[in-house]
């Protein structure tokens, strides 16, 4: 924290999140045609990490106080307080409220406004309008569960018009970099080539890469229960290759080695990842990934 000037933190605490980071909430539903417009918002837990990286636990804290929200509502306010020198300088924001776990509702809404005030997810300003297929689930419509890769491919569709990087993911869902969305919106579909998904897998031989060391096995289940693997791989000349699997893969630890890798290069704008899809465990049986 010392080490750092102002203009550095500013620039830290304003990196773009990975799309593991977001929470997507419907702002408007068209009944009728069960679509909807989804707006993006930074989760707490991203916000407190991401203070945690770049001024250090200890240099940061938050504050609530409960307000007098417009016609009787109730609202909640938040500060956020960083370390300068030898001293704290504090912003604030509010939100009222909400419908389910009012207070509970109201403070994590709050604490996400004031976090933008300091830059913190502050690039989801720049998003379009985003449509969505939406489902009812008793009284209350929400995005249906097959449109995250849509929504992660506007998202970074976006940092890519703005020359941006995303930070690597710290959130609760596996990664998920889409190539391209899946499908169209029924409002403004876009136009996807029948042969594109046939020319994803043609060609595609085994990479004559020889032994990699697992360094790293990290496994993640998102909210839809989906679960992928995030290895970090380390080849005989020392080069590490962070890459991504899908599903568990109880026989891998750190120290396995690994043979006959087939890796498929994934790039979105300026968003490049490399998915494992086939490999052998070093004498044994070969694994599908």
């Amino acid at each position: 924290m010392r080490e750092k000037d102002p203009r550095q933190i500013q620039a830290e605490l304003a990196m773009p999140f990975a799309p593991e980071d977001l929470e997507w909430r419907l702002q408007k539903v068209v009944e009728a045609r069960e679509l909807g417009i989804a707006v993006p918002y930074v989760t707490n837990r991203a916000i407190m990490s991401r203070l945690d990286d770049v001024v250090g636990p200890e240099n940061w804290y938050n504050d609530f106080k409960p307000w007098h929200g417009a016609a009787g509502k109730e609202a909640q306010l938040c500060g956020i307080s960083i370390r300068y020198g030898d001293g704290f300088i504090t912003k604030w924001d509010g939100a009222e409220d909400s419908d389910i776990e009012p207070v509970k509702g109201g403070l994590s809404d709050s604490m996400k406004r004031a976090a933008v005030q300091w830059g913190i997810g502050r690039v989801l300003y720049n998003m379009d309008v985003v449509f969505v297929d939406v489902e009812k689930r008793g009284k209350t419509w929400c995005i249906k569960k097959d449109q995250q890769e849509r929504l992660d491919y506007a998202y970074l569709k976006m940092l890519g018009k703005l020359n941006l990087t995303p930070a690597p993911a710290g959130g609760l869902r596996p990664p998920a970099v889409p190539e391209e969305p899946v499908g169209g919106p029924k409002l403004a579909p876009e136009p996807q080539p029948p042969e594109a998904k046939a020319s994803e897998t043609k060609g595609k031989k085994k990479s004559d890469r020889g032994a990699c060391v697992v360094r790293s096995i990290k496994e993640n289940k998102g909210m839809n229960g989906v679960v992928s693997t995030a290895l970090v791989l380390e080849n005989a000349v020392g080069t590490c290759l962070e890459v991504f699997a899908r599903g568990s893969y109880p026989d891998l630890a750190v120290g396995t080695v690994i043979t006959d890798l087939r890796l498929a290069k994934k790039q979105t704008d300026t968003v490049v990842y490399y998915m494992l899809e086939d490999f052998n465990l070093a004498d044994t049986q070969p694994q599908a990934a």
